[in-house]
């Protein structure tokens, strides 16, 4: 009866879905426009890598929240600063997934993610990986950074746009279809 226990338990946990997918920080450089400077740093996340331009206008970008708490929305970070992002010592990443996360880049509300957990925020464990945790400290899943990150500037898109790959990750979540957006 054991065995057929452990049989069980192992069919269950061989049927959970892991899926991977990727977390790409574009910065943007300084731009200079009739006086203004302007900067920003922004989100995408992809099911794959490496990416494509084409790839990076489809998807929608999520910006910085400007109070370093994505509780209320976007995304925050500690060891963020003004370095590019592959040198940033990424200490927590934390990003918004209740079901209006994307209410501001959309016309249609949704989670980042085929479910809303509050947030979804990777806390850096050492080593080179992170544990992705949901807003009641659920473990949802793993990260690690690529040892040599994707890097693209995509200008054709958005005038000077740098991306780099931070993050691939396994996870239950699945990132949400409709954060890709068709021509």
């Amino acid at each position: 009866m054991a065995r057929l226990s452990s049989i069980l338990l192992s069919l269950l946990a061989a049927s959970r879905t892991v899926a991977d997918f990727t977390i790409y920080i574009g910065k943007t450089n300084d731009i200079t426009d009739v006086g203004v400077t302007y900067a920003t740093t922004q989100i995408q996340i992809h099911s794959h890598a490496p990416l494509s331009c084409s790839d990076v206008g489809h998807v929608v970008a999520i910006s910085m929240s400007s109070i370093n708490d994505a509780s209320k929305g976007r995304w925050a970070c500690d060891g963020c600063n003004a370095l590019a992002p592959r040198d940033w010592a990424i200490k927590r990443l934390e990003m918004y997934n209740y079901d209006d996360a994307v209410a501001h880049s959309t016309d249609h509300p949704f989670p980042l993610f085929n479910r809303a957990t509050g947030a979804v925020t990777l806390y850096g464990t050492g080593n080179g990986n992170w544990d992705m945790r949901d807003i009641n400290n659920t473990f949802l899943g793993t990260c690690n950074r690529p040892h040599n990150p994707q890097e693209m500037d995509c200008w054709q898109l958005i005038s000077a746009t740098f991306l780099t790959h931070a993050f691939s990750c396994k996870s239950e979540l699945i990132p949400n279809d409709r954060l890709w957006v068709d021509e």
